[in-house]
C-alpha cells in the first residue's frame, strides 16, 4: 500500500471509530494545521488552557525526500473572547540539507472574537502573530495578520480565512562581478546530477525557475523581506453522538518577490474526542499546483484544561 493510501486509511480509522465519548466541544475547534490549514472563528475559551504538544507534519517531497516538522503550541484564554498563544517550529530534513535539523523559531500570537455568529451573519475573528527565527542564520522577525469567518448551515460549517504578512530570505554575497546567488527552495523539485570523475551523484534542488528580471534585480545580498498572503476556504461536518469532525479545505498561497509561482493545496482531515480532555486529529493533503507537487500528512493531540482562574 502506498504512503497516500496508508495515510487516507488512518484518516478513516479515526473518523469512523465507534467508541463513545462524553459530549465535548473541543473536537469542533479548528486551528491552523490541526488538522488542516483553515481555522474557525473560535478562540480558546476564557481561562482554558490548550496544550498541542504532539503536532507533527511529514512531507513527501520529490526524489524520495522526506521532511519532518514538529510544532508544539500552547494557547490560553486570557480574556473574554481572547486567546494568547506560543508555538515553536522544529524540522528535520534529508542528509544533504544544511542544517539537517534545528529549531526554526518561535511564534507569539493572539486571537480575538470580534463578533459571535448569529442567525443572519457569520462569526468574525481577527488574529495576529510575530514569528522570531532562531539560530546562527536567523533572518528578521516575520509579522502576520489574519481574518477568520465561520458560518453554520444545517449540512455543516463554512470557513473563510485570509492572512497577510511578511517573510525574509537570506541571499549570500556573490563572487565579484556575478549576480546574487538565489538560495534553493526547500520544497522545490530536486534531481540527482553526476559530479566529478567518479560520477558520484549529488542532490541538486531547483532555484526559482520563473524568476523575472525585475524580481531577481530586487534581491540584494543579505536579508531580503517580502510579503506573503494566503486565502483558504473549508467546510466541516460534525457527528456529535460520536464526537467526530470531518473537514476539507483548499487554499492558495503566495510568496512575493522571489520568483516563486502561486501554490494551490487541498486537504482532508478529522478530529476525534478520545476523552473529556483529549482530542486527536489526523490529516492528509497534496499541493497540486505550484513550485513542486507533493503529499503531506499531519497528526496531533490536544489536551484541554479549565484552569478556573
Amino acid at each position: 500500500m502506498t504512503l497516500p493510501r496508508r495515510l487516507a486509511a488512518g484518516v478513516a480509522a479515526i473518523c469512523l471509530s465507534s467508541g463513545s465519548t462524553s459530549a465535548q466541544a473541543e473536537y469542533r475547534n479548528l486551528e491552523g494545521g490541526r488538522p488542516v490549514r483553515v481555522s474557525d472563528a473560535t478562540p480558546t475559551e476564557r481561562y482554558a488552557l490548550d496544550l498541542d504538544l504532539t503536532t507533527v507534519r511529514v512531507d513527501k517531497l520529490s526524489l524520495g525526500r522526506y521532511r519532518l516538522q514538529v510544532e508544539p503550541r500552547i494557547a490560553y484564554g486570557i480574556l473574554p473572547r481572547t486567546e494568547v498563544s506560543l508555538r515553536a517550529v522544529a524540522f528535520y530534513r534529508e542528509p544533504s540539507a544544511v542544517p539537517r535539523g534545528t529549531v526554526a523559531g518561535f511564534g507569539i500570537g493572539g486571537e480575538y472574537l470580534v463578533k459571535m455568529e448569529s442567525l443572519r451573519s457569520p462569526g468574525l475573528a481577527v488574529a495576529t502573530e510575530v514569528f522570531l527565527p532562531t539560530g546562527p542564520n536567523a533572518s528578521r522577525a516575520a509579522y502576520s495578520g489574519k481574518l477568520l469567518l465561520t458560518r453554520s448551515f444545517p449540512a455543516g460549517r463554512l470557513h473563510l480565512n485570509g492572512s497577510y504578512g511578511t517573510f525574509s530570505v537570506y541571499v549570500p554575497p556573490p563572487p565579484p562581478g556575478l549576480p546574487p546567488l538565489i538560495p534553493p527552495i526547500i520544497d522545490g523539485p530536486c534531481n540527482l546530477s553526476p559530479v566529478g570523475a567518479l560520477m558520484h551523484p549529488r542532490l541538486s534542488c531547483a532555484t526559482p525557475p520563473a524568476m523575472s528580471t525585475s524580481a531577481a534585480a530586487a534581491l540584494r545580498p543579505g536579508t531580503n523581506t517580502n510579503n506573503h498572503w494566503l486565502v483558504a476556504l473549508g467546510i466541516d461536518k460534525t457527528f456529535p453522538l460520536s464526537s467526530i469532525l470531518i473537514v476539507t479545505d483548499v487554499f492558495v498561497e503566495r510568496y512575493e518577490g522571489v520568483g516563486r509561482p502561486t501554490d494551490w493545496t487541498a486537504e482532508v482531515g478529522g478530529r476525534k474526542q478520545l476523552t473529556p480532555r483529549l482530542v486527536a486529529d489526523i490529516g492528509l493533503g497534496r499541493r497540486f499546483r505550484g513550485i513542486s507537487p507533493f503529499w503531506f500528512a499531519t497528526f496531533g493531540t490536544t489536551l484541554s484544561f479549565a484552569t478556573g482562574l
